[in-house]
């Protein structure tokens, strides 16, 4: 395949799975907490919640590994990565959908793929506000997550493309 060729599949790949992710997101039925939701129910979400970010960590990874192979080519370790970043956000935005009662400002699934993007970024508007202290405890752990998890990825996979021998 020409490297013109490759360069188009991978970006196509990558919005593919893009657009199904964040299509699954939108469509996917997502149960929400009410008002007095039982303690047995929380502790249900805190273990699924960790198990995710566990997966999510384990698919980071993966992802780095694959795009480290040295036949892989700059925009496939690019949009590798691209799909990792989109899969962790809409977690934290699913998550932030079954949290919407602990928010103030979060009524569509669009309100929460957005604060979960500007969390990413931490840009921090001011829009959407965790109010409860689980949604403050997962806000936090998205931010960690982001900062520690998302940033070596990238870091592992930049530092790989620079040329040896070179500072």
């Amino acid at each position: 395949m020409s490297p013109y060729g490759a360069r188009m599949l991978a970006w196509t790949r990558t919005a593919g799975a893009i657009a199904v992710v964040t299509g699954l997101y939108f469509v996917v039925p997502l149960p929400q907490a009410g008002p007095g939701a039982g303690g047995g129910l929380f502790q249900w979400r805190s273990f699924a919640s960790l198990a995710g970010l566990a997966i999510l960590t384990w698919l980071l990874t993966r992802q780095v590994q694959r795009a480290l192979r040295p036949e892989r080519l700059l925009v496939e370790q690019v949009t590798m990565l691209l799909t990792g970043v989109n899969v962790v956000v809409v977690f934290f935005a699913a998550t932030y959908v079954v949290m919407a009662d602990q928010f103030a400002g979060i009524r569509t699934r669009l309100d929460a793929l957005y604060f979960a993007v500007v969390t990413l970024g931490t840009i921090g508007y001011g829009d959407i506000v965790p109010v409860g202290q689980a949604a403050k405890a997962a806000v936090i752990v998205q931010t960690v997550f982001d900062l520690v998890i998302v940033t070596s990825a990238i870091t592992i996979v930049v530092s790989a493309l620079r040329p040896r021998g070179r500072p």
